[in-house]
């Protein structure tokens, strides 16, 4: 009898390509789910609802071993008590401008003490400097913007068109002569635009503009500070969203997620950097974005716990985030789609652990638990059309195995010029090839599978065999 087994779904999500002529290990859709390691696919991880009392504090960051909250130093927040979990509180002395705080844009360790951009209700930044003292920086000359990175053990920050750094080891000095100072990246091109963000790549700092990008050489001794590469046509507007990992700098770009390393070597808009997979889903959510929230405020971070890049956009009552699972090992490089009902402000991992906060609680995204916080997650798994390799020959599609675990759905599209028509979903009691093989009763050259699931419990799909017979060419 005829038989064609799907196992393997190392391509991800990915659209490059139409419904009708899509490789067999790529899906249509993937949401709320992910490619493991061993390319099967796993529900991903649930909320579990650690604390709240959150309410009055910003930002999440993982300090010397604790979760820390940030505040202005007269608000009267306490961090809600925790059992075996530390929760700090860190204030921030209120600028000379005045305003209150409403959110922590980066906190990092320097030299020890905590450095912070942070963001006041009036709309602007400030930067601080934990140590001791009044936590604000006063130097004229640090620009106070977000987009900033450590690197060469300054802080590089973007000012207009240029870019400042503090001087080494100083993080409150940004004048010292010889010492301080900075990139003047816009004489380096022809620019119209001001510097978006910095970001490390390799051993290099990458300073972005809307546009476009320079790859600086950056030393201890600011004389050896050196252009090495431009970068045209690609840039961002979201200083946000880099992050770095495995000797990469992913970004989000205006046109979709690039890589540093493929725009290095190519200085080109590629079909094979990472994110041109998920382009055409990714460009209306950068739209959305901006019409109903701060673009700029895109959030990209890596999560080594899970061997993922995140970037969360703010959706309005929901978060929507999009996943870059990635191993060099098992040669996994692949996108996923996951929806989350609250509205994530940051992200931070400590001990193994991957946390998650909204306006007043804490979560951890827990790989067994299987609901947010007792809100059941929709799953939904679409492949596309499968024509048994033999495209444009009709078939009675009679029967299909499958191996999962949990009870997802399995429903049937028979027609990719209008994927409305769907047969009648079947619940997959787990692994069915011991047994008798579930029905399809569909005649069409091609079908594409969907799988739904919405229950209390683990589910994974292994591999799918659709059974058939051959009636001969269309027409």
């Amino acid at each position: 009898m005829p038989a064609i087994t799907y196992n393997e779904f190392s391509g991800g999500l990915d659209r490059r390509l139409s419904i009708n002529s899509q490789d067999a290990n790529k899906l249509w859709s993937l949401r709320n789910a992910y490619v493991t390691l061993g390319k099967r696919l796993n529900k991903r991880p649930g909320l579990r609802k650690v604390t709240a009392g959150l309410a009055g504090s910003f930002g999440l960051e993982s300090v010397s071993g604790a979760l820390k909250v940030f505040c202005d130093a007269p608000s009267g927040f306490a961090p809600p008590v925790v059992a075996g979990l530390p929760i700090d509180r860190v204030s921030l002395n209120v600028p000379p401008a005045g305003s209150t705080l409403d959110r922590i844009y980066y906190a990092d360790l320097f030299q020890g003490f905590i450095y912070v951009v942070a963001r006041y209700a009036s709309g602007y930044t400030r930067h601080h400097y934990v140590d001791g003292a009044t936590t604000y920086i006063s130097d004229a000359n640090c620009p106070h913007t977000i987009g900033v990175t450590k690197a060469a053990s300054r802080i590089f920050a973007p000012s207009a068109e240029n870019v400042r750094y503090s001087a080494a080891g100083a993080a409150r000095d940004w004048t010292t002569a010889s010492d301080a100072g900075f990139l003047p990246a816009g004489l380096q091109q022809d620019t119209k635009g001001l510097v978006k963000a910095c970001g490390t790549f390799q051993d290099s700092l990458v300073v972005f503009f809307d546009d476009s990008a320079q790859i600086w050489a950056v030393a201890t001794d600011p004389a050896a500070n050196a252009i090495s590469k431009r970068l045209y046509g690609i840039g961002t507007q979201a200083p946000l969203s880099l992050a770095s990992f495995f000797s990469d700098l992913v970004f989000l770009s205006p046109f979709g997620f690039r890589s540093m390393t493929v725009q290095a070597v190519s200085n080109r808009i590629d079909d094979s950097d990472v994110g041109v997979p998920i382009d055409p889903l990714v460009k209306p959510d950068i739209a959305t974005v901006a019409a109903t929230a701060d673009p700029e405020e895109i959030m990209g971070v890596w999560i080594a716990e899970f061997g993922q890049y995140w970037a969360v956009m703010d959706m309005g009552s929901y978060s929507k985030v999009w996943v870059y699972t990635f191993s060099r090992s098992s040669k996994i490089a692949c996108w996923s789609e996951y929806i989350y009902p609250i509205e994530i402000k940051a992200i931070a991992t400590l001990a193994g652990k991957v946390y998650l906060r909204s306006v007043d609680a804490l979560y951890e995204a827990d790989p067994l638990k299987f609901t947010d916080d007792g809100q059941l997650i929709d799953i939904e798994v679409q492949m596309a059309f499968q024509d048994a390799k033999s495209p444009g020959v009709s078939k009675q599609f009679y029967g299909a195995d499958f191996v999962t675990e949990g009870t997802p759905s399995v429903s049937y599209k028979f027609d990719p010029r209008d994927t409305g028509k769907e047969s009648i979903p079947m619940v997959i009691p787990g692994d069915t090839r011991p047994g008798d093989i579930l029905p399809v009763e569909i005649m069409a050259p091609a079908l594409a599978p969907v799988f739904r699931h919405s229950k209390d419990e683990a589910m994974t799909i292994d591999a799918l065999t659709l059974f058939y017979n051959t009636l001969g060419l269309n027409g």
